[in-house]
């Protein structure tokens, strides 16, 4: 996929040995509707794209309606002749702040993307709506955090659970992804048809318990009808095993060999984690074994209905000792 950062590398690069500046650098990125520029203001450096409109701009409204937050401005502009392009209207989303680039280059890389890949008939005001208003949340929220060591764990079993289907079925493509609810704040981590599978992790293999947020987490519904409990047991380590930057770049790499949508989708779902992988090179985790267990009606569970009245949030711990008879094969898990 077209890597935004080393446009606007390569443009800076340029710029610098020329004898005489240009007030705006200008680069094409793409050749096919909608045609994309990248753009420098050679004052500041501050970045900014440029989105082919046509020869008709928006409605008022529906530019008035962008999500927008400090350091971005968003206007359309008319070019009598911009490039090959003769009276063409575009959308310019601008960096306004001298601070924050590296950011203000994803954002746009998100854009850039979500536009290459979208279906013909997704408008560009809504792919671009739709990816303005995820950052504008995502500013809102504070930025990128860090994980606590509990949702470290959490994540590094759904990203394993991933790598192994994919392994599993090397040729078919990744709609695993499109199945992975966890970052969401599904119910079930990963739900295909009305199969759900929940992703464990569990520190201590003897006394292999794990942890049920809620009430409802383990119930069988119409839409859920059998749940699977895909356990990885694992060990923290500062020296051996796999971080949680690996892992991902692991993933990364096999979904960018099969997909670019999907390849999007996992980039948007960890954005939506505020994950930064960078953030995670020096704790690793070493896999011990992974053990499948199937929730199903005689599994040891507390539902809502076993609740008395007014008591809700209940989380609590299951002692996997206790359930030898629901324990499957962990093929079972990916026979679809």
């Amino acid at each position: 996929m077209l890597n935004l950062k080393l446009e606007f590398e390569q443009m800076i690069k340029e710029l610098n040995s020329q004898s005489q500046q240009e007030v705006y650098k200008l680069r094409v990125l793409t050749a096919e509707s909608p045609i994309l520029f990248a753009g420098i203001d050679t004052v500041n450096m501050n970045r900014q794209l440029y989105i082919d409109l046509g020869f008709e701009p928006w409605e008022p409204d529906q530019l008035k309606a962008l999500p927008k937050w400090r350091g971005l401005s968003i206007k359309i502009e008319y070019y009598e002749k911009l490039a090959l392009l003769k009276g063409h209207h575009y959308l310019v989303l601008r960096q306004e702040s001298e601070h924050g680039t590296d950011i203000f280059e994803v954002v746009l890389q998100n854009v850039v993307d979500h536009l290459i890949t979208r279906d013909q008939n997704e408008s560009v005001f809504t792919v671009v709506y739709k990816v303005l208003d995820r950052w504008r949340v995502f500013f809102q929220k504070g930025g990128y955090r860090k994980l606590t060591e509990e949702q470290q764990r959490g994540l590094f079993g759904e990203l394993w659970y991933i790598q192994d289907w994919l392994n599993r079925f090397p040729t078919a493509p990744p709609l695993i992804i499109e199945q992975w609810e966890g970052p969401t704040s599904g119910r079930i981590d990963f739900k295909h048809s009305n199969r759900g599978v929940e992703i464990k992790t569990a520190i201590n293999k003897l006394t292999k318990t794990i942890k049920i947020s809620n009430e409802n987490q383990l119930r069988l519904t119409n839409a859920v009808s059998s749940i699977y409990l895909y356990v990885c047991f694992i060990e923290p380590s500062k020296t051996h095993g796999v971080s949680l930057h690996a892992l991902v770049n692991e993933v990364r790499n096999q979904i960018a060999s099969r997909s670019d949508r999907m390849l999007l989708k996992f980039n948007d779902l960890l954005e939506d984690l505020r994950f930064k992988e960078e953030d995670y090179t020096d704790d690793f985790f070493f896999v011990d074994k992974v053990e499948v267990y199937e929730a199903a009606t005689n599994f040891p569970r507390i539902l809502q209905e076993d609740l008395p009245k007014g008591i809700s949030h209940v989380s609590y711990s299951i002692d996997l000792t206790h359930c030898m008879e629901f324990e499957r094969d962990v093929d079972e898990v990916f026979d679809l």
